[in-house]
């Protein structure tokens, strides 16, 4: 199994490959990369067996419109089944309405603009939740661990808006400083984030939690139940994918307690909100329950690395190292 965190914008888009199965999780809003690793499955004779998109936001869609534009104008196939299946939670879908026409009964305007494309594929194109089954492809399972039944009935009734950051910016400040104000105040509970699509990936004795936008609250629901199914302990994955481009809004201590893993990938290239937060990776490192390893935070585009102006001593101190992207295209693990 290989996957690909590539870069996106200043949001995400995952491709993961295994036993020629190819499976895209969100678009990001740049999709050069992204293009040329669809045309490349196109080009193997291959195709997308799930294309799942996590919710609407324009950093996560916007590359899947320019993905099904290139399908309506024909350049993957004729009859439009590149893609095989794809998930996801449109409100109009989720309100049993998508085949009335009335654009009025949808609030999102990029949410519309892919029902619309999606109708010029073949895709099995479907609502899932954290009650759906598990996705199987050769020994490579997805789990679907949010969102529940009630929130997406919420978020498709209304228009919500997106806490993405308090917009300040702490890169230049040493962390040291910052930790002193290192608290779980200011929480992100936007009803879209709090409906975004969280999946396990499991595959070859590995384990990989991709969050999406979800927010510290529901990733706490999620998590409390994981912890119980494994008699209590904290729960153990090789990467996991920071929730909202590494916004300290969107973790909390009794998260981060929760979880083992040693290896945290944060995607974006910092050109929005002043994303990620430095705050976020003194969470992590400050209530992570772990040995004495340090801890790797992985960025798919070196500039957001850059930016975070952390010193060598700092990542000594604190127990840390910084990993940039190990392609041209981002992050393959």
């Amino acid at each position: 199994m290989e996957i690909k965190f590539l870069k996106a914008g200043t949001g995400d888009s995952i491709l993961i490959h295994h036993q020629n199965h190819n499976i895209l999780i969100d678009g990001g809003n740049d999709s050069k990369y992204l293009l040329t690793e669809i045309d490349e499955i196109y080009k193997k004779k291959q195709n997308v067996d799930l294309l799942i998109i996590t919710h609407h936001d324009d950093d996560h869609i916007k590359g899947i419109i320019d993905v099904l534009k290139h399908i309506k104008d024909g350049n993957y196939d004729g009859e439009h089944t590149f893609i095989k299946q794809i998930i996801f939670n449109s409100p109009r879908l989720i309100l049993n309405k998508i085949d009335s026409g009335d654009e009025k009964l949808l609030s999102y305007k990029q949410a519309f603009d892919v029902e619309k494309l999606l109708k010029n594929t073949k895709a099995k194109w479907e609502k899932y939740n954290d009650e759906s089954l598990p996705l199987v492809y050769g020994d490579l399972t997805i789990s679907f661990l949010s969102p529940d039944e009630k929130d997406l009935k919420e978020y498709s009734e209304g228009k919500g808006a997106y806490l993405t950051s308090d917009f300040k910016c702490d890169w230049d400040a040493p962390m040291a400083v910052l930790e002193r104000y290192i608290s779980d105040d200011s929480q992100d509970t936007s009803i879209p984030n709090k409906s975004s699509v969280v999946v396990q990936i499991a595959c070859e004795n590995r384990k990989i939690l991709l969050t999406g936008d979800v927010t510290p609250g529901r990733l706490q629901i999620i998590l409390n139940k994981l912890v119980e199914n494994n008699e209590g302990n904290p729960m153990a994955f090789d990467y996991v994918k920071l929730p909202h481009h590494g916004s300290y809004r969107s973790l909390n201590k009794s998260i981060i307690e929760k979880i083992n893993c040693y290896n945290f990938i944060i995607s974006t290239n910092s050109k929005k909100h002043f994303l990620p937060n430095k705050r976020a990776l003194l969470k992590i490192v400050k209530f992570l329950p772990r040995d004495k390893r340090p801890v790797n935070f992985i960025f798919n585009y070196d500039e957001a690395l850059s930016k975070l102006e952390i010193t060598d001593r700092e990542q000594k101190e604190y127990n840390f190292k910084l990993t940039g992207n190990n392609r041209p295209y981002g992050i393959s693990i």
